[in-house]
């Protein structure tokens, strides 16, 4: 229904720009029909360009593209939108399933719905491949008629981008799978339960249910940078197409994310650290439950991430799987330092003087510098003035005359020295 809005929306001002174009075309003045066109239209026409009926079909040609491109970035960021929703309600489902989800019939409600929602998602996701194969051959990008197999970019990233989607739990899917971890070398005596002493190694043993695997439906989150594109400014066909003018690819996520932490850091950050938290302990929780009891409660796995987050290591909770140590290191650590590190410094950029702060300051420094020596100034005055009225009416009359000169000068010195300062 949205992208039939959208759709129509562009035909209707595509229409209007036409018909605009088209009246400027029947006007014989020249002037009046360079500025109309500029106005009206989307694209770069020729400045000078008489009315003719085959300049016309060029301009209306030019036009269509235009906006045909247009409509083909507003659906591909829709598709985007909708795949990331999708890859969202996955990951719940998938917590859900591991987390709180006892029942049988329920599960298996659960991995029909996951099933249905991952189908469409790889739908969209080859959707999104076709879009864009569009999006580059009308901006000249590749030659028309262009193979798939002359893509290889863009080819490698959908495969990718379908192997990471295509990981759920198939419904029906019952039962576990054992896992062995190795920990260290010892004898009979220093390997004690729950390890397992076998060949001079400690072992350590446990089993997980099949519906952990789904947790390689994280692998998704990829997508979210997307959307943070799509709703910025810079996703449109003229963002992108000024973008190449000064050699900049403005359709990057990379590129939006960068000018969110130039106009919006703290909500970018706060937010990317408030769901990595919460997914990373989600996820560590599942991992550890079987055979760590201290971190399957989520408020102590939301704590040992915290910690590591914080760069702070007390050593009272830590985990022992190999894939909780994995998604320790991935979301603690490496996500969680960088973006506590990215907070921190939009913090002392916030709290460092910008140009018009430190114009302020200036400005009042100044003028306690002016009061000051206005202050020493009359101090000055007035004790020459004392001094000039402290003489005796019988005492010598150039005496009186010195200090009356004095009280002059330093006036004058002191009304030089504000004049030549300020």
């Amino acid at each position: 229904m949205l992208a039939r809005r959208r759709s129509s929306r562009l035909d209707e001002e595509r229409q209007a720009v036409e018909q605009h174009v088209e009246d400027a075309f029947k006007l014989h003045d020249e002037a009046s029909d360079v500025v109309l066109l500029r106005r009206s239209s989307s694209a770069y026409l020729p400045p000078n360009l008489p009315p003719t009926d085959d300049n016309l079909r060029v301009a209306k040609h030019v036009i269509q593209d235009v906006y045909s491109i247009q409509e083909m970035y507003e659906r591909q960021h829709f598709i985007e939108n909708v795949a990331c929703i999708i890859a969202m309600a996955g990951v719940i489902l998938v917590i859900l399933d591991n987390k709180y989800i006892v029942n049988k019939n329920s599960k298996l409600g659960l991995r029909i719905v996951n099933s249905v929602l991952t189908k469409i998602l790889m739908s969209c996701i080859f959707w999104r491949f076709v879009l864009e194969r569009r999006i580059l051959i009308r901006r000249n990008v590749l030659p028309p008629n262009v193979s798939i197999v002359r893509m290889p970019k863009q080819l490698v990233q959908l495969a990718l981008e379908l192997a990471v989607c295509f990981i759920i739990v198939p419904p029906g899917t019952d039962g576990s799978f054992e896992v062995r971890q190795w920990k260290y070398h010892a004898d009979g005596e220093s390997c004690r339960p729950p390890f397992i002493l076998q060949d001079g190694s400690c072992y350590l043993e446990y089993s997980y249910p099949f519906e952990v695997l789904g947790l390689f439906s994280l692998c998704r989150l990829y997508m979210i940078p997307r959307v943070i594109r799509n709703l910025s400014s810079f996703a449109s066909y003229r963002t992108s197409y000024l973008g190449t003018l000064h050699r900049v690819d403005t359709m990057t996520p990379l590129f939006a994310i960068k000018c969110f932490l130039q106009s919006h850091p703290f909500r970018l950050l706060l937010a990317s650290s408030f769901g990595t938290l919460i997914i990373t302990s989600y996820a560590l929780a599942i991992v550890e439950a079987p055979v760590n009891p201290n971190l399957a409660p989520l408020s102590n796995a939301i704590w040992l991430v915290a910690l590591t987050m914080a760069t702070v290591g007390y050593g009272d909770i830590v985990p022992v799987t190999t894939a909780g140590q994995v998604l320790l290191v991935c979301g603690g650590m490496v996500a969680g330092i960088l973006l506590v590190a990215a907070l921190s410094a939009a913090l002392f950029a916030l709290l460092r003087l910008n140009d018009r702060d430190k114009r302020f300051i200036h400005s009042l420094r100044f003028h306690q510098h002016e009061f000051q020596l206005k202050q020493a100034c009359a101090r000055t005055i007035q004790t020459v003035w004392r001094r000039f009225n402290d003489v005796k009416p019988g005492s010598r009359p150039h005496r009186k005359r010195k200090y009356l000169f004095t009280l002059l000068s330093v006036t004058d010195t002191a009304n030089y020295m504000l004049t030549t300062t300020f």
